[in-house]
């Protein structure tokens, strides 16, 4: 009996850590900050979900026949589900700063793959990458001083990325 309960006593912490969310991209806290947002003053977004973004595929499906640039696009979208645009840039200083408060605090537990700095200028990627699929899934682009927040949920290939990189 003491064996069990030992065994136990083992087992529940190393289980709620392996659900654990640290790192993930907080999808659910994303879409109800932008459901909070979406009818400020100065704030736009644009939503595609997974139909949207099907006819979005389905046209640089068209386009990418004749077109390299386009075939490279269909490559790179082939895995996304749905996307987010969040620009908040034309809001009033008070609220600019209280969305990018709750940002910073929402990815506060979020896997950081790149922070990116130019003239003074931060962008904050964030992502989870999959080693056994070398791929990443459900990229974030955060820039406080540009007040835009990009979400790109699904997957994206790293061997695509670097495909593309190298044609550049």
């Amino acid at each position: 009996m003491k064996k069990i309960f030992f065994i136990l006593l083992f087992l529940i912490p190393a289980a709620a850590m392996a659900g654990s969310p640290e790192g993930r991209i907080p999808k659910s806290q994303i879409a109800s900050f932008i459901s909070d947002y979406r009818h400020c003053e100065g704030v736009e977004v644009v939503k595609l979900g997974p139909l949207a973004t099907g006819a979005v595929k389905g046209v640089i499906r068209v386009a990418a026949i004749k077109d390299d640039d386009a075939r490279e696009a269909r490559e790179l979208m082939k895995g996304i589900r749905s996307l987010y645009v969040f620009d908040f840039s034309s809001c009033k200083p008070a609220l600019r700063e209280r969305i990018s408060r709750r940002l910073t605090r929402i990815f506060r537990n979020t896997e950081l793959l790149m922070e990116v700095t130019d003239e003074g200028d931060r962008m904050r990627i964030y992502g989870l990458y999959d080693e056994r699929t070398d791929a990443v899934r459900d990229f974030v682009f955060f820039t406080p001083s540009d007040c835009a927040l990009i979400c790109l949920f699904g997957s994206i290939s790293m061997d695509t990325v670097s495909r593309l990189m190298e044609n550049d």
